[in-house]
């Protein structure tokens, strides 16, 4: 049995084959910075907020100093969405999500990437048939 493909058209293949390639490129993109967003909202419900504590007045508060926006990954390559903490605050984020020794810790992140969960699917959806 053999099995072959002629391709009458090339010119028009590689057109809509490129075409395909930078609309799937830009879902992508649209679909990460809305995950982004949406975590970052998700983050901001769920960060431990203190009530009554007077604190000094040029430190950012937690909520206050959230950075979302989309990185590349040197890893395994292609690009990523990253929600953490600003310049202020950002060194005290893992003690604050996981708790140390002497405190307990919130678990905000968690309960945050627990929250947005059941949003991805339909932000993929949506980008995709934007594109397509």
């Amino acid at each position: 049995m053999k099995a072959g493909l002629k391709y009458t058209e090339s010119d028009k293949l590689e057109d809509f084959l490129g075409g395909t390639i930078l609309g799937a490129e830009a879902a992508k993109n649209h679909f990460l910075k809305d995950a982004a967003n949406k975590a970052k909202d998700a983050v901001k419900r769920h960060i431990p907020r203190t009530v009554g504590v007077r604190r000094h007045n040029k430190r950012k508060r937690l909520v206050d100093d959230i950075q979302a926006g989309l990185v590349d990954d040197k890893i395994y390559g292609g690009k990523r969405a990253r929600v953490r903490g600003g310049r202020h605050t950002g060194s005290i984020w893992h003690l604050v999500d996981k708790g140390t020794r002497h405190s307990r810790g919130t678990n905000f992140m968690d309960k945050a990437m627990l929250d947005i969960e059941s949003q991805i699917d339909p932000l993929l959806d949506a980008a995709l048939s934007e594109e397509f």
